[in-house]
């Protein structure tokens, strides 16, 4: 398992040094898993830095589209097509209604990102979404939003309650989903049924100022994982204790912290659940945050007044020196005497031992 070896002699590595030969150290490897809490600081800050130039200046919303739990054996056999249709449901429905002139009558954008479990580690499919607070007109004028809410919540629900439960009922008919063992068309009729007289969990939050908020907190679902390396607290009698926040329906108030324990074998089991399928995006824009160049992005910095302009995507990528600098951290990439930065050179493979006669030792002065 790739997580366990992560930088490890078992990755292979490569040596840092000061270029003055004051300085050097063995590094191993990382293993660059999407799901891995030590190989995901850098992607994202790299996706967030690019985001943080593209998003529009203007007010955003934060809306989340929760599936009932009942579904969760589906989505369990078919993540890919499943989640597909979640990510389709949502932006449709927001696309239409907000195109209608009657919450807004403009193009929005929209940025999904899918996340899956609870703090616990047990399975709860739902998508965060950032939502443009206006859109961009046919015309190429910026439309404010009519209502501080965006939208009224009930009809938000409804319509996609509707939506997903007849993409999921297509989706089946046509062979792109395939339906657990216990579970038959029939029995899937009745549970939808079942499911139409109950409100789904869908949340409209409150404005923000910025949408750059929401994009951090979202960026922490491209890499990394369920489950942080903070939030371990030890392995003990075959079992794995480790904190999760309590939520508004255990009498927490998302921020009081809990414990639990999970045996080992459950504990990996749950969280392999989690990964997302290979390849598989789980953060993606729509509308004028499309990314394509139908998006109409550059009208609406017009439409906004704004000067800003998007990242250059031609520039010489930052290295991860400066990436740490940037952030503050200038002790993993500096020479502890001179403050030079290291510089990584002799890469070994996997299993291999550093090769000592390329280490750069400090330089010996002369005798008076």
């Amino acid at each position: 398992m790739m997580l366990q070896m992560c930088r490890t002699a078992a990755m292979g590595g490569h040596l840092n040094s000061c270029p003055e030969g004051h300085f050097n150290q063995i590094a191993y490897n990382s293993c660059r898993h999407r799901c891995c809490p030590q190989c995901g600081w850098l992607p994202r800050q790299q996706w967030l830095y690019g985001w943080k130039n593209r998003l529009l200046s203007c007010p955003h919303h934060h809306c989340i589209f929760t599936l009932p739990h009942e579904l969760n054996p589906i989505w369990r056999y078919n993540k890919t097509q499943f989640s597909d249709l979640l990510f389709r449901a949502c932006s449709e429905t927001l696309v239409e209604l907000l195109g209608d002139d009657k919450y807004l009558g403009g193009r929005v954008g929209l940025l999904c990102a899918l996340h899956t479990w609870k703090q616990t580690l047990k399975e709860h499919v739902h998508l965060h979404v950032l939502v443009t607070a206006g859109g961009l007109s046919p015309e190429g004028q910026w439309l404010q939003a009519k209502k501080s809410c965006l939208l009224p919540c009930k009809v938000l629900m409804i319509k996609f309650r509707g939506k997903f439960k007849a993409l999921l009922r297509e989706a089946v008919k046509l062979g792109k989903i395939q339906l657990p063992p216990s579970q038959t068309s029939k029995s899937l009729d009745s549970l939808l049924a079942k499911l139409t007289r109950v409100n789904w969990n869908v949340k409209i939050l409150k404005r923000y100022d910025s949408g750059v908020g929401v994009a951090t907190y979202l960026a922490g679902y491209l890499k990394g994982g369920p489950l942080g390396n903070s939030r371990l607290i030890k392995i003990q009698d075959g079992e794995v204790c480790f904190r999760y926040r309590l939520g508004t329906h255990e009498g927490g108030d998302g921020k009081r912290k809990g414990t639990t324990r999970l045996p080992i074998d459950q504990f990996i089991g749950c969280l392999l659940e989690h990964v997302p399928p290979r390849r598989y995006q789980t953060i993606r824009g729509y509308g004028l945050y499309c990314g394509n160049q139908h998006s109409r992005i550059a009208e609406a910095r017009t439409a906004l007044g704004s000067s800003e302009a998007l990242a250059d995507e031609a520039a010489e990528p930052m290295t991860w020196q400066q990436w740490c600098e940037q952030a503050g951290y200038t002790q993993p990439c500096c020479c502890p005497k001179c403050g030079a930065t290291l510089i990584s050179h002799s890469h070994f493979q996997p299993g291999r031992a550093p090769p000592q006669a390329e280490i750069r030792l400090p330089v010996k002065k002369e005798a008076a």
